[in-house]
């Protein structure tokens, strides 16, 4: 089920004002559809009634998906690494099992959904990703300033990440064996098995760089 509300918003070219619909909740398995807007960027289009002005209307958005055991909370910009929201902890009596994350762009949006769709640990996906960030680093010789999920392999043994690396944050897809995830799935089951305690949790980069030296410092 989705949660609606409406909201006005002022057309950043003509300047006209508009009663816009606004989703701030849904459940991916029971509207599929705005599941498919949210992974190929049509959910935030917004188009201006009057000028025909068409931009990207940023808002919060809590994704759910308790069939497959997950929230995602989207908040533009955000720079919480953790956040602990009190309506959503009454409505839903027991979420001790169900994991919450925070994003603060619509990539880590889209990339987590899809690496929960896969039933795949989202911090041991981010531990393996910084794994071959720095052999990504070695190997383009460039700065590499983002990067994410793409798939994950069984049957060919491999889990692929796209980079984006130097000044012009060029695309580069980097591929490795799926035993880099499994080991760092070992490592998150070690030491971080109780970061889904409480409240919705930051899980991307800057976390992976610190569990990182937080697991190098017990070696």
């Amino acid at each position: 089920m989705s949660e609606k509300i409406l909201k006005t918003v002022v057309c950043p070219k003509c300047a006209e004002k508009s009663e816009t619909e606004i989703i701030c909740s849904l459940n991916g398995k029971d509207v599929p559809d705005m599941k498919k807007s949210v992974l190929t960027d049509k959910f935030f289009q917004w188009k201006c009634p009057r000028c025909k002005f068409e931009t990207q209307l940023l808002h919060p958005l809590l994704y759910n998906d308790m069939e497959n055991g997950f929230m995602v909370y989207y908040i533009p910009n955000t720079k919480r690494d953790i956040l602990v929201d009190e309506k959503i902890e009454s409505e839903f009596s027991d979420l001790s099992d169900i994991k919450k994350r925070l994003v603060s762009n619509v990539s880590e949006l889209k990339e987590k959904i899809a690496l929960l769709d896969e039933n795949a640990a989202d911090m041991a996906m981010e531990l393996a990703k910084h794994a071959v960030e720095r052999i990504v680093e070695k190997t383009a010789n460039k700065t590499v300033y983002e990067g994410y999920f793409l798939e994950m392999s069984e049957e060919e043994n491999t889990v692929s990440f796209q980079f984006f690396v130097g000044a012009e944050r060029r695309p580069y897809i980097q591929t490795t064996r799926l035993e880099v995830y499994r080991r760092s799935l070992e490592i998150v089951r070690r030491y971080f098995s109780d970061i889904n305690s409480s409240g919705f949790v930051k899980i991307d980069r800057e976390w992976s760089k610190e569990a990182f030296k937080i697991y190098k410092s017990k070696q």
